[in-house]
């Protein structure tokens, strides 16, 4: 079992009010069409989100079963967000934490966000977390992509 590995962090400005970004974060239905490589997602209730997602990573094979939990959410200004998945031998806990700020008067949002790896078991605790750290960045990318796509389109 590996620990925590260095949080990932970054910031996007979105030209969209920080209610419509935070909706779209905290809208499990919205949230699951952010989902990069995602092949089938299920509301267990108002705030988890079952999962089954084919990375494209070249250190994880097949499918991962993930469970996202919107475990804290103060309207338009910030959320937390659990991850748990595994797969075949493997599995990762991830903790995600976003902050919404207003621009412009509200008519922009700045999302200033960290994810941080807590724990990695099986073949991926092996995996140095450099590379791990590549691959999340790509895919957390994808993700921001595609929800300014949908708050701005």
């Amino acid at each position: 079992m590996a620990g925590p590995m260095e949080p990932l962090k970054g910031e996007e400005t979105f030209n969209a009010p920080p209610a419509k970004v935070f909706a779209a974060l905290t809208d499990l239905d919205d949230l699951a069409k952010n989902i990069p490589d995602l092949q089938s997602a299920t509301k267990v209730d108002d705030r988890t989100l079952q999962c089954v997602v084919k990375p494209g990573f070249s250190f994880i094979r097949g499918t991962m079963k993930s469970k996202i939990h919107v475990a804290e959410a103060v309207q338009n200004e910030k959320i937390r967000i659990t991850v748990t998945a595994t797969g075949i031998g493997m599995g990762m806990e991830i903790e995600s934490r976003l902050k919404l700020e207003p621009l412009e008067d509200g008519a922009k949002t700045r999302l200033i966000w960290e994810a941080q790896v807590m724990n990695r078991t099986g073949l991926v605790s092996a995996v140095p977390a450099g590379l791990i750290a590549g691959a999340a960045d790509k895919t957390v990318k994808d993700g921001w992509e595609k929800l300014r796509a949908r708050v701005e389109g």
